[in-house]
């Protein structure tokens, strides 16, 4: 059964107007009328308070293949962790997952392409920033960065590249939206 069947079923058996459940929800009316009419999906705060009306937990209110994206999303997220073993592959990984499981999934396909986005301008970032190391090796700029310098730029990246990977598998797991910035929008 779809989210929007089972949100339409169980207001009726409440005996919920459309209003009553945007006022007990403290969701907008529209919110409400796109939900049952499968316009948008439910996610996160909306997911949490449709649950809470219903005396459900939001994950009894979802059905089986939105039970699949609670783990496809997080797992989507903790691929990119593979830079770790090289730069590229936090990219490479993640873009080949999301390939093969997105099919017409939104919510996998937006987080997806956030997170592929980011993965791109990451690399592309710590490529400049290697690159420009081994130009100032070549060109003696040793009087403008220290060699701990040319150490901390990368190594920041990285920590803050593993950070944001972290916190967003947390919220996926948690149905709250992924934050990846910044980002070019190369997809």
């Amino acid at each position: 059964m779809k989210l929007s069947d089972k949100v339409k079923e169980l207001r009726i058996q409440h005996g919920f107007s459309q209003e009553e459940l945007a006022r007990q929800t403290q969701l907008s009316l529209r919110t409400i009328q796109r939900i049952e009419q499968n316009e948008t999906e439910a996610r996160g705060d909306t997911l949490k308070r449709l649950a809470q009306v219903f005396n459900l937990k939001p994950v009894e209110l979802i059905g089986q293949v939105e039970q699949e994206q609670t783990y496809l999303i997080p797992l989507l997220n903790l691929s990119a962790l593979s830079f770790i073993i090289y730069p590229i592959l936090g990219f490479i990984v993640p873009l080949i997952l999301w390939y093969f499981k997105r099919n017409g999934d939104k919510s996998l396909d937006e987080a997806g392409k956030k997170l592929i986005n980011f993965q791109a301008t990451w690399t592309l970032a710590i490529t400049l920033v290697y690159g420009f190391s081994i130009f100032a090796k070549v060109m003696h700029f040793r009087g403008m960065f220290s060699f701990y310098t040319y150490l901390a730029i990368p190594y920041g990246f990285y920590a803050l590249n593993f950070i944001l990977i972290v916190i967003n598998t947390i919220r996926s797991k948690n149905l709250k939206e992924v934050i990846y910035k910044p980002a070019i929008p190369f997809f």
